[in-house]
């Protein structure tokens, strides 16, 4: 059962408890985190964005745990491959993570994602850069307090559960992300995975059409600067390729001063028959 099953009222929100996940677990050899998906449905959107959180918290948790005497850890880039983007089977999914190779600097840590059958849904890799100094500076977030029924059921698209809208573009999508405290990680920024999950939800929806679906094959983020809270940040996505069985979009995220946060490049390919 996750946290957010049973969340009480007054408890304050973060991006885990608005995703539904567990508090990470540390097995022989592997770090773990779970997200309850009972009854997901995608709602018209990607359906493997609400996976973004999931990827990056346990990436950086397993890159966390081994800091040594460092401060914190901060994702400096992130590749994801999906290889099961529907038919998951609940109540869960389960991310094993893994430490690949650590340095007095950083590492890379990579993951599994496996629903309740067993099946791989996605492989994932992280780069991760230890900081130093006060890097906990979630006390510094007034995070909203969660009332019953505010943590949303796993049916629940990912564009509502981030609050995100869509916005006219010309050539591409355009999403935008508004500010919310809740949305923050320990840094009293937006969460990385936060960040994936918009990127998934733009990069496909510039690249899938109703006559033609595709779903999101892969993600390439870099991470330039921190995406805020307090303001809103606007996710991009112009197409470089269309093709009829694959096609692949670059996608950039800026700030209000129109700075740019990262980028991104998301490959989207046909269903399989």
């Amino acid at each position: 059962m996750s946290v957010a099953n049973v969340l009480e009222e007054g408890v304050s929100i973060t991006p885990q408890r608005l995703f539904r996940m567990s508090r990470p677990q540390r097995l022989d050899g592997v770090n773990r985190l779970t997200m309850d998906i009972d009854g997901h449905a995608a709602h018209g959107v990607s359906p493997t964005a609400t996976l973004g959180i999931l990827i990056d918290d346990i990436l950086g948790f397993t890159l966390w745990d081994r800091r040594g005497d460092r401060a914190g850890v901060v994702t400096a880039d992130l590749s994801v491959d999906f290889v099961t983007p529907t038919g998951w089977v609940g109540p869960e999914v389960v991310a094993d993570g893994r430490a690949v190779a650590i340095t007095a600097d950083g590492g890379i840590a990579s993951t599994e994602l496996r629903d309740g059958a067993g099946t791989l849904l996605a492989t994932a890799t992280a780069w991760g850069n230890f900081v130093d100094g006060n890097a906990d500076r979630s006390t510094s977030v007034v995070r909203p307090s969660s009332a019953p029924g505010s943590i949303p059921d796993a049916s629940v698209s990912s564009l509502t559960r981030i609050g995100a809208r869509f916005e006219d573009h010309d050539a591409g999508a355009r999403l935008v992300v508004p500010a919310n405290p809740a949305l923050a990680n320990k840094l009293g920024v937006m969460h990385g995975g936060i960040q994936a999950c918009a990127v998934d939800l733009v990069g496909a929806a510039a690249l899938s059409r109703p006559d033609a679906p595709m779903y999101t094959a892969s993600m390439r983020i870099n991470f330039f600067r921190p995406a805020p809270v307090d303001a809103d940040v606007t996710f991009t996505a112009e197409v470089v390729r269309a093709g009829r069985s694959v096609a692949v979009a670059r996608v950039t995220s800026t700030g209000s001063d129109g700075r740019e946060c990262a980028v991104a490049t998301v490959t989207c390919r046909r269903p399989s028959r």
